[in-house]
């Protein structure tokens, strides 16, 4: 399927009103259709069914879709990405980190980070030095890129690594504003870096509370009030 294929699927499946709400939920930052998650399963089914045979990665097809106005181009690309996860080797993080970097929000960046990056990860500890370096870049989402990597990793998570990465992110001030709505950039930092670090450790306490317990006991004067009250919420 082309690009210009899937475009005219979304335009014939479109729903205004629905793209009005789309677009208020995600704070007015993207273009929507209006198309449901579960609808576009069903659209581009034979899309992705295709997808993982095919190789290799068609990166053209990847970047013209994150070109595109309407955030829903941009969930294209990333599901096509889970499904050639597999494939993707460490010559393929430069192209992820272009993505990351461009037209960056919440939605895109967790589909990147859980799967498609942590499988490289997986599978080449090589890729282990550039988490780290990632967890130190000062683009704020490619830092959260490198906590949420291992985010579903269960017993497989590095420790240690996890370790190092959420130490290279603590600093980040919290402010008063409960809602995202409103906040500038710094804020934004500040809730979204916090808010990973309690999500991985949350995340992680399923499967030992007690490395979780442990370093928030010897971090706690390092972490944000968010990154305990998520970290805790098991444990």
């Amino acid at each position: 399927m082309t690009l210009q294929e899937i475009k005219q699927v979304f335009e014939a499946n479109a729903d205004a009103e629905k793209g009005k709400r789309d677009e208020k939920y995600m704070r007015g930052l993207f273009l929507h259709y209006g198309v449901r998650s579960q609808d576009r399963d069903r659209l581009f089914a034979a899309l992705f069914s295709k997808a993982e045979a095919v190789l290799p990665i068609d990166w053209d097809l990847v970047f013209g879709l994150w070109a595109e106005a309407m955030r829903e181009c941009q969930y294209i690309a990333v599901w096509y990405i889970h499904c050639k996860r597999h494939h993707l080797t460490k010559v393929d993080i430069a192209m992820l980190k272009k993505l990351i970097e461009t037209k960056p929000w919440w939605d895109t960046i967790d589909g990147l980070s859980i799967g498609p990056v942590g499988d490289m990860v997986k599978r080449d500890s090589s890729l282990k030095e550039t988490m780290l370096e990632w967890s130190r870049d000062e683009n704020y989402w490619i830092r959260r890129t490198a906590l949420q990597h291992q985010l579903y990793f269960k017993d497989k998570v590095d420790t240690e690594l996890l370790a190092r990465i959420i130490k290279n992110n603590f600093g980040e001030a919290e402010r008063s504003s409960p809602s995202v709505d409103g906040r500038n950039e710094a804020q934004n930092r500040a809730f979204f870096i916090n808010k990973s670090i309690g999500w991985v450790l949350r995340e992680y306490s399923k499967t030992d509370a007690e490395w979780v317990r442990r370093f928030i006991a010897d971090n706690k004067e390092r972490m944000s009030k968010l990154s305990i009250r998520e970290a805790s919420k098991y444990i």
